[in-house]
């Protein structure tokens, strides 16, 4: 069917594009385009289009301007892209539907469909529209018909009676007719029916006598004339074509037609002639101006054509006088049938207040006697009878609020002088609800209809108590509920738990889910979600995160099932949907916890295995290679122990940043703990010297990155990092394999001088498992008592010895002498350190008590060194006293040498183990007193008898000056203190000279004596 479209649009490109992608010879569309509104209001005020598509603005105002100038003209509007809230505002003014105008114009392929669904709702709408005009057409028929027999019952005037009679009548039946002084032709010449009223006649007598022959079978003029007499005779002047000639024309008014014959049937009411209906005619061809001239002849000599003419007409009259009977009275039977078998009450009030026409359910539903209807009483009297039965309650209060005024007290007692309500309800005393409802007529009067609606409030009342209950349910549940439109648009949210959040209700009415702003679902799930839609399947539990206005992420779970009407048509969705962001953010932080760093918030050791797992497969795939890094900070612990952790732990946090910015995003930072660090690279050459230099070159990054001071509570910090590397390509070996071979690297950069890396080759493994062996080996050796101790003597500075030092030695069955420097980093590392410890204090602790036997050793002390894992066993101070009482040995003559980082890690606990065990006579002596991080104000503190220089010091005091200052330095700090001071290293007579003269006045080194058995001293 052919389409005519008004598109208003000031953007001449866009408008073009819509008329291509409409207008279609095939199917006959029609685009025509308004650049303004004000173009608009003049194409429809000229024509009707079947539908008008609007942009949103124009140059001179808005699409909302057009709504009062539609008159029922379907309409769209087209909203840019990023406008849609005002699409939602056009449908609830009036728009039928709304389209979204994207950059690429792709919304134009879906166009016509939309339009076409449009034009189809509409035309629903226009049919319900012209049943209801054919309803009012049947009131206004029977409004005639009851207004003509009240007239005539009520005696009114003939004329009145006749003229209200005949407007109704021929207005309703589309009849044409004339009065008199009214000039209608008929186009083509032929008779046409006329009317006359007879009030506004004088008939001479022999009208007069011809009427009283005739006047129960109707009459027939012949004589104009006669007829017409001087009520026709207007007195006017007539020009005839002459112009010259001034005469009045026989029996017409001024500008009436030249009649050439008038045939009548007479019409009464209330036994009185109060109209004339005939037939007129006048000679064809003739114009107005030759009838009178042609008068004379035709009186004289077409008296026998008149006769035949006015027979024919007699016939003509009859037969339409006839149908038209006929049909107003099947009309009449029609409309009392219609008015009888209608569920409504209805009235028919004239307008001076009198019930004219009611049917048989009004007396029905208000039970009423047909005898008070029956002599057309006043509205007024009909409802005082009510009032007084009790209709309407005591205090009116059966009838509804808004018209209790109305009826009590002005309606009912003065005559209506409110405005009249045009619908409300009242309640009859059997518990049924009627709605009245009133509809002016234009003459005056009324039409009422009375409807019983006790099941419809009683349904509407169900739904209201439902829709409470559900409202109340949602608000309080944690849980929302929403329903979409066929087009998947939101048109209905109860429940929203966003309004705290932020995010207001309006913004979803109108917009599909995936149209929301500042959603963020991938693609993917989309594309999934949409397919679940459009093949009208249940869904469970789609999960969408979105932002609020203030930035906040909210997420939500959304479960929905398809909507279908009676018909099985698909009509939308409705579900429920969820707020779970708590549970979001629980699993986030599950997540950070299980798999980061608390600290750093790098991936922790659970969660790099799976990075290097990928990534070994991620090259095997790609045929190239990857490197581990495996990353330790040098004298960390030193720095963590002096500066306490809470510097440590900033250090950390500093370092973790610098080496993630010398990475790509895709490679992985992990941290082990404490001060380790490992670096995942994937994606490197698939040559391996290539690769070892791609990876090199990462790592001298990352070496110049932590090179750099960091500030840490405003001071700077210098840490150096050592770096093992490990290249592996595929998954030929196991991960852990591989984190072992980054490790045995970094820990050759170590051995190679720190701050420095280092590659794994296989002669590092080889190391590694030597050192495996040997642990084993130092655990039978302390179960075999295979550990035995050497003295070094302490002399004074006439040589007299005053004790030894005690030093721990392993004569290993297969390997022989073992030194120190062989197995005491392993056992620090193993934990083997403590029973190691044990068995070295017991040993000194049984030579002391044999060294007390002989007079020239009875006065001898014993030092020995103590490890930190040992100092900080919580029962060390009471181990060592249960040694001591052992051993029987004087706990005046054992030292413990502790070194400077052993103490200061928590000084308070030191202090209190130092004091325990000086209280019984055990002194303690700082070992390399010099080498650590000593604070003046903790060795005030601490209960030391001694201070030992480091040989590092004593070795070079002849030739380096800052040596020799550094421990003439020690001597007079020690002096000052009131402590011993011991010199180690003492190889020279010089290097004992030079530090007797300033002070020094006990000695330790191969000068007096190398390490040895205790009875070699």
């Amino acid at each position: 069917m052919p389409i005519s479209i008004l598109l208003i649009e000031s953007d001449h490109h866009h408008a073009q594009a819509v008329v291509d992608a409409l207008a279609d010879p095939w199917s006959g569309w029609r685009v025509d385009v308004a650049q303004s509104l004000a173009q608009a209001r003049d194409h429809l005020e000229h024509s009707r289009p079947d539908i008008v598509l609007a942009a949103q603005r124009s140059v001179d105002g808005s699409a909302f301007d057009l709504l009062r100038l539609l008159d029922g003209v379907p309409a769209m509007i087209i909203v840019r892209k990023g406008a849609e809230t005002h699409a939602a505002q056009a449908l609830r003014h009036g728009f039928d539907d709304y389209a979204v105008q994207d950059p690429a114009l792709d919304y134009l392929l879906t166009l016509p469909a939309q339009i076409d669904a449009v034009l189809e709702r509409s035309s629903s709408a226009r049919a319900r529209l012209v049943a209801e005009a054919m309803l009012t057409r049947q009131h206004r028929l029977l409004q005639a018909i009851s207004l003509a027999q009240a007239m005539f019952i009520a005696s009114s005037g003939p004329r009145a009676a006749f003229e209200a009679l005949l407007k109704e009548l021929m207005s309703l039946t589309q009849s044409a007719f004339g009065l008199v002084g009214q000039v209608q032709r008929a186009a083509d010449g032929h008779p046409f029916l006329r009317v006359h009223a007879m009030t506004d006649i004088s008939w001479d007598e022999a009208s007069h006598a011809l009427y009283a022959q005739h006047a129960e079978e109707g009459m027939v003029f012949d004589n104009l004339r006669s007829l017409v007499g001087a009520a026709l005779v207007s007195g006017e002047p007539v020009l005839t074509n002459d112009a010259r000639h001034d005469t009045r024309s026989a029996g017409t008014p001024p500008g009436h037609p030249p009649l050439h014959t008038y045939l009548g049937l007479p019409i009464h009411a209330a036994g009185e002639l109060v109209a004339m209906v005939g037939l007129a005619n006048r000679p064809e061809g003739y114009s107005a101006a030759d009838v009178q001239f042609l008068q004379p002849l035709l009186n004289t000599v077409g008296q026998l054509e008149m006769a035949r003419r006015a027979e024919l007409a007699r016939s003509a009259v009859e037969v339409e006088l006839a149908r038209t009977s006929a049909l107003l009275a099947e009309k009449t039977r029609a409309l009392e049938g219609t008015l009888a078998s209608v569920s409504q009450g209805i009235t028919n009030v004239d307008a001076e207040g009198r019930i004219r026409v009611y049917n048989r359910r009004y007396l029905e539903l208000l039970d009423l006697p047909e005898s008070l209807l029956a002599a057309q009483p006043k509205v007024e009297d009909v409802v005082r009878f009510q009032t007084e039965r009790g209709d309407f309650g005591t205090g009116f209060e059966l009838i509804e609020p808004t018209a209790r005024n109305y009826v009590a007290s002005e309606y009912a007692a003065h005559g209506g002088k409110l405005t009249m309500p045009d619908t409300y309800v009242r309640r009859t005393h059997n518990g049924r609800y009627i709605e009245v409802r009133t509809r002016a007529l234009e003459p005056g009067g009324r039409v009422r209809t009375f409807t019983d609606v006790t099941d419809y409030l009683s349904t509407l009342e169900a739904l209201r108590l439902s829709e409470s209950r559900w409202r109340s349910l949602t608000h309080l549940s944690s849980d929302w509920y929403w329903e979409q439109d066929a087009q998947f648009r939101f048109v209905r949210l109860d429940g929203n738990p966003y309004n705290d959040a932020g995010v207001p209700d309006e913004m979803h009415y109108g917009r599909t889910r995936w149209e929301l702003p500042n959603t963020f679902v991938s693609e993917g799930q989309w594309r999934e979600h949409r397919r679940q839609l459009e093949a009208h399947e249940v869904f469970h539990d789609f999960e969408m995160q979105r932002l609020t206005e203030d930035g906040k992420p909210v997420w939500v779970s959304i479960s929905g099932e398809p909507i279908f009407d009676g018909a099985g048509q698909f009509t939308g969705y409705r579900g429920v949907a969820r707020d779970i962001t708590e549970r979001k953010l629980a699993e986030a932080e599950i997540q950070r916890l299980a798999f980061y760093d608390e600290l750093t918030g790098l991936p922790n050791r659970r969660l790099l295995m799976d990075r290097l797992d990928r990534a070994a497969n991620a090259c095997a795939r790609e045929g190239c290679h990857g490197a581990l890094l495996f990353l330790d900070l040098d004298n960390f612990k030193g720095i963590n122990d002096t500066m306490g952790h809470e510097w440590g732990d900033r250090l950390l946090v500093q370092v973790g940043g610098r080496i993630g910015a010398c990475v790509r995003a895709t490679d992985t930072v992990a941290r082990l703990g404490g001060d380790e660090f490992v670096v995942v690279l994937q994606g490197l050459h698939a040559e391996v010297d290539v690769a070892a230099a791609e990876a090199e070159a990462v790592a001298q990054k990352v070496l110049a990155a932590l090179n750099e001071p960091y500030v840490v509570q405003n001071s700077e910090v210098h840490s150096t990092p050592s770096i093992g590397i490990a290249l592996f390509r595929g998954v030929q070996l196991p991960v852990q394999e591989l984190l072992q071979r980054a490790d045995l690297a970094m820990y050759q950069a170590k051995a190679q001088g720190r701050n420095t890396l280092c590659f794994f080759d296989p002669a590092m493994q080889a190391a590694a498992s030597a050192r495996s062996a040997l642990e084993g080996d130092m655990r039978q050796g302390i179960l075999r008592n295979e550990f035995l101790l050497h003295y070094q003597p302490v002399v004074d500075e006439a040589g007299k010895v005053l004790g030894a030092e005690a030093l721990v030695r392993w004569n290993h069955p297969q390997r022989g002498m073992v030194p120190p420097g062989d197995f005491i980093p392993l056992a620090e590392q193993t934990g083997l350190i403590l029973a190691l410890g044990r068995q070295v204090l017991t040993m000194a602790c049984r030579q002391l008590a044999l060294w007390a036997t002989a007079p020239h050793t009875a006065d001898w002390t014993v030092a020995v060194n103590v490890s930190a894992q040992e100092f900080r066993q919580p029962g060390f101070a009471d181990e060592v006293l249960s040694v001591l009482r052992d051993c029987g040995a004087d706990p005046a003559h054992l030292k413990l040498e502790l070194t400077e980082s052993l103490l200061l890690h928590d000084v308070e606990d030191s202090i209190l183990k130092m004091q325990a065990l000086r209280t019984l006579g055990v002194g303690f002596s700082l070992d390399d007193f010099g080498t650590g991080y000593s604070s003046l104000s903790y060795l005030k503190r601490l209960p030391l008898d001694q201070l030992k220089i480091d040989q590092s010091f004593v070795r070079d005091v002849l030739t380096d000056p800052n040596d020799a200052t550094i421990a003439c330095t020690i001597i007079t700090l020690a002096h000052s203190l009131g402590l011993d001071v011991v010199a180690e290293g003492v190889e020279t007579e010089g290097q004992r000279a030079f530090l007797l003269r300033n002070g020094c006045q006990q000695f330790q080194g191969y000068l007096f004596g190398r390490p040895g058995p205790a009875e070699l001293l």
